[in-house]
């Protein structure tokens, strides 16, 4: 098992990924106000936010990843959960921005807050491609995505006891603070980062199809 508890400068956003999910095909098209108030939020941010992460090694038993993720995680000597979030403090403070009562922060603040958790995820793996060198590391995967289905997460919450860097599952298994990540990755001598299936994936569902599009 590993817990880290970070600050926002240990970790690296993608600021493209942000302006690509505002809707911007072209990262460098956004409004000069856009950009401020994403500035402005980032600096907020960077006051009071602490991302952090735990993993621990564990089955799959007990778990229904689909296909494409199977195949993501084959190989596998080892499996490990993980819990990535941006934090309590991100969410007290986009609870704050929310209360200021203007949409396009509040708008802004939700994708940064996405790119957070998604950020801490990244530094999450590589922690594990540390710990665990020379074996090769799958990407991670969630429940929610690609057929798995989202009520598992009470499975992988159980199995880390009262160690969930906070977070707290409600009765439809959405995580609080809202900007949270849990999953799984393979860990072995035959494992390989394979590319995301969303390249041939056609799930309408799915917001990375969705960005997909926005990018052609």
């Amino acid at each position: 098992m590993d817990f880290r508890r970070m600050t926002m400068s240990d970790i690296t956003l993608d600021l493209n990924e942000i302006y690509r999910s505002m809707g911007y095909p072209d990262p460098g098209s956004p409004a000069e106000d856009m950009k401020l108030v994403v500035e402005v939020l980032l600096e907020r941010f960077a006051a009071v936010c602490h991302p952090q992460f735990r993993y621990i090694e564990s089955t799959v038993e007990g778990l229904s990843p689909k296909g494409i993720i199977m195949k993501g995680l084959s190989g596998a000597d080892k499996y490990l959960l993980f819990i990535a979030t941006a934090g309590i403090e991100f969410q007290q403070e986009i609870d704050r921005i929310a209360e200021e009562g203007d949409i396009v922060k509040v708008y802004a603040a939700d994708l940064i807050g996405s790119e957070i958790a998604e950020a801490t995820v990244r530094e999450c793996v590589k922690a594990i491609e540390a710990d665990y060198a020379p074996l090769g590391v799958s990407n991670p995967y969630s429940p929610g995505y690609c057929g798995w289905v989202l009520s598992e997460q009470r499975e992988i919450f159980s199995r880390f006891g009262e160690q969930t860097c906070g977070v707290k599952l409600n009765d439809s298994c959405l995580m609080y603070p809202i900007k949270s990540v849990s999953g799984i990755v393979s860990v072995g001598e035959k494992v390989e980062k394979r590319e995301y299936g969303c390249a041939i994936c056609g799930r309408k569902d799915c917001y990375k199809n969705r960005l997909k599009n926005i990018k052609k």
